[in-house]
């Protein structure tokens, strides 16, 4: 039994990180899924189902990477410590900082305010689940393209998460929302990263941080 033990974690010191490029990817097709609604004529269809396709997607994604995360190599999952508590309070303060900018020199309210007062019952409850869904899979493709980049050069010490998101993530909204937001919205990515790489990966303090940052 101690031999085949053995065995396993010698395999899995020799793997090539496939598997966490082939997760990768599917994470991204089911982000960029929210493409389609653009080619949906019926507004409520064109609503709904992304929120749909992103909820399956992102716990069966999420599923998976709890088997897989055995010795806490994707992630780790424990309770809140004082770092943990000390990084809410800077991103806070961060968060609140960028909406302050925004709004006095652009006239730019929070995004909480802007998709979640809007008026419109329907549109404000697809956003209540839409949002913390974005928000999720991001964080799903930044645990494993780290994953597969530690595996791949050996080398933990560089963010390559935060890359892939730059990348997936970021650059492909200069399709959907021109140039400058686009560009503002990769190099958004780098600081939705922050959290992750300073809390050594927990997925708690990562998850609720990029949430306040998102929506500030």
């Amino acid at each position: 039994m101690e031999k085949l033990q053995m065995k396993c974690k010698i395999h899995d010191k020799k793997r090539t990180g496939l598997q966490e490029l082939l997760m990768m990817l599917f994470v991204w097709g089911v982000i960029e899924f929210d493409g389609i609604s653009t080619m949906i004529p019926n507004q409520v269809i064109a609503l709904g189902l992304p929120v749909i396709i992103w909820f399956i997607g992102a716990v069966y994604i999420f599923r998976k990477m709890r088997k897989q995360n055995d010795e806490h190599l994707y992630y780790v999952n424990t309770r809140l410590k004082d770092r943990d508590w000390l990084i809410f309070f800077f991103v806070i303060m961060g968060g609140l900082t960028i909406a302050l900018s925004n709004y006095f020199y652009a006239g730019l309210k929070p995004l909480f305010v802007r998709e979640l007062f809007t008026g419109y019952p329907l549109y404000t409850i697809r956003n209540l689940f839409y949002y913390p869904l974005e928000v999720l899979l991001m964080l799903e493709l930044l645990i494993y393209s780290q994953r597969e980049g530690e595996l791949l050069a050996k080398k933990a010490i560089i963010p390559w998460g935060a890359f892939a998101l730059f990348l997936l993530w970021g650059l492909p909204h200069l399709l959907w929302h021109g140039f400058f937001d686009g560009l503002i919205a990769s190099l958004r990515a780098f600081i939705y990263c922050i959290p992750f790489y300073v809390s050594n990966k927990n997925i708690k303090t990562s998850y609720f941080s990029m949430l306040i940052l998102w929506f500030l």
